[in-house]
């Protein structure tokens, strides 16, 4: 297939569980006009044995060392035939339309991204967008997020137009956390993004056994975004109307890392990114209630609030 109309771009790492029903998944698509590029970031399972077993003449395995995921995604889209690209992780699932109905939009489109809605795979009936939103073009991505719940798209349910993505820069390499939603905002101010108004893929967060005890050791990062927003205003590549937007998303997404900080037990930082870096004005509840949880007395009410057998119910993050 020398030009296919997508790309689809997986990168593997130790992924032998799940990279088959992935895979197979993505070749029983409606849509045919595809290829897909597994890069295998140094797996040290049988993942790349399992890829090539399936044997498709659609299926293209490029093998590195391991380097993560955002160079893995940035090498695929290099690699890729396509003008447009889509990314599908290991571990996620695409329903049969999902190309299709990624491709019928894309064929005429000027945007420089598509996606569609997605769920949780440990919750079902709570997708990330809700499903009555219509099919739009977006030309405000972070109000956009802003109205739906902060993060509308998944790594797995967006098609992007290649040339831009690599314009763009890619996704930042060397991030542990937060270089997908990094990505969806630097690219969205180069171009409105179209959203399909259909829910066509699962993501695989299903907990492991000690799932809840090894997240919380991760530790908390701060949000690449809110480092590459300042700079991007100064050299003039946010446009003006994106700006108040964005400053409103980054502030979004500096209240989620002061959560994850206080959540690891971290008071101290919390606190001090809260008076140094959150506004207030921006989102009042929630900052008040992240300040409250950095001191003894609130931690001790959120406690108790989040107990099942709590008469009252406080807000809750």
């Amino acid at each position: 297939m020398t030009n296919p109309i997508v790309s689809v771009i997986v990168p593997v790492y130790n992924k032998a569980k799940t990279v088959d029903a992935t895979l197979r998944a993505a070749l029983d698509q409606t849509a045919q006009d595809y290829e897909i590029l597994v890069i295998d970031d140094g797996s040290t399972d049988d993942s790349a044995a399992r890829v090539q077993a399936i044997g498709d003449p659609r299926i293209r395995i490029i093998h590195q060392s391991n380097s993560g995921v955002s160079v893995a995604r940035n090498r695929g889209i290099e690699e890729a035939r396509a003008d447009w690209v889509a990314l599908l992780d290991a571990d996620d699932h695409w329903d049969r339309d999902h190309l299709a109905q990624l491709t019928q939009a894309l064929q005429h489109s000027r945007s420089v991204a598509v996606f569609s809605n997605h769920r949780l795979e440990t919750r079902p009936h709570r997708p990330a967008i809700d499903p009555y939103t219509p099919p739009q073009r977006i030309f405000d991505f972070f109000g956009f997020a802003l109205a739906n719940g902060g993060y509308p798209i998944g790594t797995s349910s967006i098609a992007i137009r290649r040339a831009e993505a690599i314009d763009c820069g890619g996704f930042a390499a060397g991030r542990p956390m937060g270089e997908d939603t990094d990505f969806w905002c630097r690219l969205s101010c180069r171009g409105p993004f179209d959203y399909t108004g259909r829910l066509t893929v699962i993501y695989n967060d299903a907990p492991t056994p000690d799932g809840v005890a090894r997240n919380l050791s991760i530790p908390a990062y701060y949000p690449p975004f809110a480092e590459h927003f300042p700079q991007m205003v100064a050299s003039g590549a946010v446009p003006a109307a994106l700006v108040g937007s964005g400053r409103r998303y980054v502030n979004f997404l500096l209240l989620e890392y002061v959560r994850q900080l206080i959540d690891r037990g971290d008071y101290q930082s919390a606190r001090r990114v809260l008076l140094r870096e959150c506004v207030l004005s921006m989102d009042p509840s929630r900052y008040w209630r992240r300040l409250m949880r950095t001191l003894p007395l609130g931690r001790l009410v959120y406690r108790l609030a989040r107990r099942p057998s709590a008469a009252i119910a406080l807000a809750s993050d």
